[in-house]
């Protein structure tokens, strides 16, 4: 049985084909998340719209080392929150952690046909060993989130 096979054509064409793999020259924030358990590693760089009040995500890319999911969340997540404001990024990395530890009725996910890609990351759920991959990038980018806002 293939990668492909288990976890779907969206979430293997995210890990072959990454969206916004490499980093920012001139990043707003650098944030570094690891995970111990599994040794999966990602650099997020953020930057945040220059001048702006409202505090607005310009563009977040990654690189990282790591297991397919892991890399496969991180380019869902990246093209998501590109363009958002910082409490709608919030929302939705917490939105996505309780629907991937099991809450079904979540408010702050997106309900239409452009959420295909992060649905294809709600059957991690059936392995649970496998859920801090999928949610290693989206706590790094909280981190970041808050330390970027912080100052």
């Amino acid at each position: 049985m293939s990668y492909r096979d288990v976890f779907g054509e969206i979430l293997a064409d995210h890990h072959e084909s990454p969206r916004n793999w490499g980093l920012i020259t001139d990043p707003t924030r650098t944030e570094n998340g690891f995970n111990p358990l599994c040794g999966d590693k990602i650099t997020l760089t953020l930057k945040l719209k220059d001048g702006s009040s409202d505090e607005t995500l310009e563009k977040c890319t990654f690189e990282g080392e790591g297991c397919s999911i892991c890399m496969a969340s991180a380019s869902i997540m990246t093209e998501m929150v590109q363009g958002k404001h910082y409490s709608e990024i919030l929302k939705l990395i917490e939105a996505f952690r309780e629907k991937m530890q099991g809450v079904e009725a979540v408010e702050g996910l997106p309900s239409d046909d452009a959420a295909e890609d992060i649905v294809a990351l709600y059957g991690i759920k059936r392995f649970p060993v496998r859920i801090k991959c999928a949610l290693l990038p989206w706590t790094t980018l909280k981190k970041g989130m808050g330390a970027a806002h912080a100052g």
